[in-house]
């Protein structure tokens, strides 16, 4: 059985809106019969064709529903990891989507899951449980966040389950607290209505619309520091890319300002951004310094730099990785500075980031 090309055009439509996707984040699957095809890991949706989907059987994926496994995290995720392997059914070497079982447990054809930075300016605020149930009602499943994977899936099956014996139907749109939403249909058209629909909801409250997001060309003093900064990068293998606009300007005024987009909101910005960011600012050699110092302390280089009213810096081992890690920082800030909508942000916390930025999946997706 092939896929059809529907699933193609409706994974690109959304994978290439930055509204919606950042970097490799987001996935999408279509069911026909026993079979479900789904995103690779690390496979962007902007470009994907069908050699980006894995075919796996949905019985045997019933499988990961029903079995105990270890509980300790790392075996239990390889456990879940193999069983993942062992229900491909397409003859392909690609990774499924981490979030296949989660996938699988909804019945319906289309599944869209996105990260866009309109609805985590509310479901990554203080007030995102709260919201959701006054906004939608039980048109919306609301989950509180959890470990991605196995973890997850467990949660909202369990949460799925209870919806369904109080409504009757499946959810037709899942909320993820700290990570994005699920939009789900039996044709391409019901997932573009939903999604215009929720976006456009929350679109109507912002009374804080974001600033600008031209780019600002930086002044000789800063071109000069970036440059000599960056001859200092070139002599580890670094690149880096700079930015600045009204949006970044407000955030690198000063270590009160940064602190409001100095921690994780979801998985994606850890596995692009880490999960420390440095604030500097003087002259090169400062920077320098500074940037040594924090590896000394964190054990791996700042993917973000704030220049103190200056800018941003993003590093990466090359110009492809800093670019990344720029577009996922400034959706950081999006999602900052429009969560003030809805009573401010709300970070992820010291023990749900270890066990991101120590999980083998996530380790995976930081390849591509």
């Amino acid at each position: 059985m092939a896929l059809p090309p529907e699933i193609i055009s409706l994974s690109r439509y959304y994978g290439s809106n930055m509204e919606y996707i950042i970097a490799g984040g987001g996935n999408t699957s279509y069911k026909e019969g026993d079979n479900l095809w789904i995103k690779a890991s690390g496979v962007s949706l902007a470009d994907i064709d069908e050699s980006g989907f894995v075919c796996l059987s949905r019985k045997k994926l019933e499988k990961i529903s029903n079995r105990v496994y270890s509980k300790n995290p790392a075996k239990r995720e390889e456990e879940v990891k193999e069983d993942l392997k062992s229900a491909i059914i397409s003859d392909s070497d690609k990774r499924p989507s981490v979030e296949t079982s989660l996938h699988n447990l909804l019945n319906y054809k289309y599944i869209v899951h996105t990260h866009p930075f309109t609805v985590n300016a509310l479901l990554c605020s203080v007030k995102a449980e709260e919201l959701s149930g006054k906004l939608f009602g039980d048109e919306v499943l609301f989950v509180e966040y959890t470990d991605p994977g196995y973890i997850l899936f467990k949660k909202t099956e369990k949460a799925v389950n209870k919806f369904v014996k109080l409504h009757s139907k499946e959810p037709p749109v899942i909320f993820l607290q700290n990570h994005g939403m699920i939009i789900c249909g039996e044709n391409p058209g019901d997932i573009h209505t939903q999604t215009d629909r929720i976006t456009g909801i929350i679109k109507s409250l912002f009374t804080k619309k974001l600033p600008a997001l031209d780019h600002l060309p930086p002044g000789k003093d800063t071109k000069r520091i970036v440059d000599r900064f960056n001859k200092y990068l070139d002599s580890r293998g670094l690149k880096s890319v700079f930015n600045n606009n009204d949006l970044i300007r407000l955030f690198v005024q000063g270590d009160k300002k940064f602190s409001r987009t100095a921690r994780p909101f979801t998985p994606d910005n850890i596995v692009y951004c880490k999960s420390e960011y440095l604030f500097s600012g003087g002259k090169a050699e400062k920077i320098i310094r500074d940037m040594e110092s924090f590896e000394s302390s964190n054990g791996y280089y700042p993917r973000i730099i704030a220049l103190e009213k200056a800018g941003l810096l993003s590093l990466g081992n090359n110009e492809q990785a800093a670019a990344r890690s720029m577009e996922v920082f400034q959706d950081m800030m999006k999602i900052s500075y429009l969560s003030e909508n809805f009573g401010g942000p709300k970070f992820l916390t010291p023990q749900q980031i270890i066990f991101i930025d120590n999980w083998e999946i996530e380790n995976y997706r930081r390849k591509f």
